[in-house]
């Protein structure tokens, strides 16, 4: 289809048919081609994947090797202008840009010939410094950070595999890139024809000069002085990451340990418990495996960002799950740990999370706190998720087989042992994080969002833990002190929220009612329900300070209203859920266990 005709179907709003792409071609040797992007050196396959996936959402996008289409649109920009590639699935942003409600999918040339888009891109120009991005100037950004980069892609400007002779740190050139652009020699004479070789062998689609042109250019490449290079190992171990995907993998493994460990549970034989064990093993030691990759590809601990965090939120279940079926024996452990473990990488692999390796500040990196922190903090988050699965799966039992006192027992002290240990590592973690913000910021503790949450979660777990031990209700002093606190509580944080709101004074009676059930209630069911709601905290110190609020030093996962969207379903749905069965379990008369009721029953 010729590009007149492509774009006269663009005007008249009907969405022209996808050019179609080389076929047959041979891409392992450009693929293993080194560039420089984003920071960091890496092979050409990894930067496809990220441009493809940054400007139409997936990285296979079609079904399409992303090496295709990044080497489409270098070298056919003419064709791949007029081509929608950029999606814009929400009818109310199409109906605020004024775009045509059938359609949901947008060429380069629709978009950047948008009177009402471009006006809403220049307005982003003009907004003050520091604020936060409303949701519509924030889908604004992203269509234009977008357009950007398609406008460079078409230019040649991606692609830059022109080493630097003299810095270590110096930027990279694309082939194209000449004297009258970067005020630098041209690309050498050997490279520039093998690069129009290659693109020549690809607009014709002719399989054998396109490896030819591939090797020619690789060697042409090879032979450039360069300040650095990387190694061909570590590009090999890049490429394997991207074609092995190995959390992908790991997630199904362990969902399949979660199918082996709920029948071994259900019919209580040791060649059920051996299964259930080995996919664990299994699982945990492909999420160990992809996480040691990522490691040799970044140079660092991968734990600087909310996709990373989740890998080791798997990995710290994992790993603490096969330790406690030494410590405690009990069939209820490999269920609740590799249906966790699972959890958390679909999470990771399936949200709209960054996935790809950045780097990151140096300063965070100059100290060997981060790699202690991170790792600390996130088994301690996945010690208290299995508590908190734990805590649902006791209160089910108490309301659906309250006759069952045994298991009521079982899990009771199951849930306390999970409690215990996950209080001890939040706290080592946030020792840990005071010594990393000590290191890179020079000071211990600024009563940061992030900081500040977590320790409201670490309290929040040390009520639980020290009304346990006390069975016989707190000495009558305490409640006077409880009285005090609310009184100077509510003479210091209200007047500070006024005007008051129907919001506010929800939240403000929220908080009240949490505090008393924090301090008072004892039980097993108590210590159930007082854990879900400790771990709601946990979730407003992970999620809520990087997407909600959105602000503070620690903040490295900022996103858009969406999150609070989810985070509020969610959590309304999970209270209605834990209220309801509750009141069933009350209702049927509940059983306490035993206090001596050992936890490997």
């Amino acid at each position: 289809m010729s590009v007149p005709v492509m774009a006269l179907l663009v005007v008249l709003g009907a969405r022209p048919a996808t050019p179609p792409l080389p076929s047959g071609l041979d891409l392992e040797t450009i693929r293993a081609v080194a560039v420089q992007h984003d920071g960091r050196w890496m092979p050409l396959d990894t930067l496809a994947r990220d441009v493809v996936e940054r400007v139409t959402g997936r990285a296979w996008y079609q079904g399409q090797d992303p090496v295709l289409w990044l080497l489409a649109w270098t070298f056919d920009p003419e064709t791949w202008r007029e081509v929608p590639l950029i999606r814009l699935p929400q009818a109310e942003l199409r109906a605020e840009l004024d775009l045509p409600e059938s359609q949901t999918v947008f060429s380069w040339s629709q978009l950047t010939r948008h009177r009402r888009l471009l006006q809403l891109i220049g307005d982003l120009g003009r907004i003050e410094s520091g604020r936060k991005l409303n949701p519509l100037e924030a889908k604004v950004a992203d269509i234009r950070d977008k357009l950007t980069l398609l406008q460079r892609a078409f230019q040649g400007q991606v692609i830059r595999v022109i080493p630097d002779p003299d810095d270590v740190l110096g930027a990279w050139r694309p082939v194209g890139s000449g004297p009258a652009a970067h005020g630098q020699a041209p690309a050498p004479t050997a490279v520039q024809d093998a690069w129009q070789a290659l693109a020549d062998a690809f607009r014709r689609n002719e399989p054998a000069s396109f490896s030819a042109a591939s090797r020619q250019l690789a060697d042409a490449l090879g032979a450039l002085p360069a300040a650095h290079r990387p190694s061909a190992e570590r590009l090999r171990t890049e490429l394997t990451y991207n074609r092995l995907r190995p959390f992908r993998a790991a997630w199904i493994v362990m969902l399949v340990g979660t199918l082996l460990a709920a029948v071994a549970l259900v019919v209580g034989r040791r060649w059920c418990d051996g299964l259930a064990l080995a996919g664990m093993v299994a699982g945990f030691a492909v999420l160990s495996y992809g996480i040691w990759l990522r490691w040799q590809i970044a140079g660092r601990i991968p734990a600087a960002n909310m996709y990373e965090s989740l890998l080791f939120l798997g990995w710290g279940v994992g790993a603490f799950a096969i330790v406690s079926m030494v410590l405690l024996p009990h069939r209820v452990v490999p269920v609740t740990a590799s249906a966790m473990g699972a959890v958390a990488l679909i999470l990771a692999d399936c949200l709209p999370m960054d996935h790809y390796v950045r780097p990151i500040p140096p300063v965070l990196l100059d100290t060997i706190w981060m790699s202690i922190h991170v790792p600390v903090i996130m088994v301690s988050y996945a010690v208290l998720a299995l508590a908190v699965l734990i805590a649902h799966v006791q209160l089910l039992v108490m309301a659906l087989v309250p006759a069952r006192r045994h298991w009521v027992g079982v899990l009771d002290a199951l849930h306390h042992w999970y409690v215990l240990v996950g209080s001890i590592l939040l706290v080592a973690g946030i020792i840990a994080g005071s010594m990393w913000a000590a290191s890179s910021w020079g000071r211990y503790w600024g009563w940061d969002p992030k900081e500040v949450w977590s320790l409201v979660a670490f309290l929040g777990y040390l009520a639980i833990l020290h009304v346990r031990l006390d069975p016989t209700g707190p000495p009558r002093w305490v409640y006077g002190l409880a009285g005090a606190l609310a009184v100077v509580f509510t003479a210091m944080v209200v007047p500070k929220l006024a005007p008051m709101s129907e919001a506010k004074v929800a939240i403000l009676a929220g908080t009240l009612a949490a505090t008393v059930l924090f301090l008072f209630a004892r039980g097993a069911m108590a210590d159930a329900l007082k854990s879900i709601l400790a771990f709601w905290l946990i979730v407003m110190t992970y999620v809520g300070v990087n997407y909600v609020l959105g602000t503070g030093l620690h903040s490295y996962g900022f996103g858009t209203g969406a999150v609070a969207r989810y985070l509020l379903w969610v959590g309304g749905v999970d209270l209605a859920l834990v209220v309801l069965t509750a009141l069933v379990a009350l209702i049927r008369g509940a059983p306490q266990p035993a206090a001596s009721e050992p936890a490997g029953a």
